[in-house]
């Protein structure tokens, strides 16, 4: 049967449920940021190893211009 005492204590288990739920959230958040954070970076590394490509192709045209001169 249900009472009052049970219904409290039901509460009192739910409100502990939502505590550990939005904690756990609170830390899937934070990894969510930082796996962001690190996909910019390797983003980032990607873009200057094409620009390093892209130096060392002008630097060979460069040299290929000047032996044919």
């Amino acid at each position: 049967m249900v009472n009052e005492d049970t219904i409290k204590k039901r509460i009192a288990a739910l409100e502990s449920d939502i505590k550990v739920m939005t904690n756990t959230i609170q830390e899937i958040d934070a990894k969510k940021q930082e796996a962001i954070a690190n996909l910019n970076a390797l983003h980032g590394a990607k873009q200057q190893c094409e620009s390093f490509l892209k130096e060392l192709d002008n630097d060979d045209q460069t040299a290929s211009a000047v032996a044919g001169s």
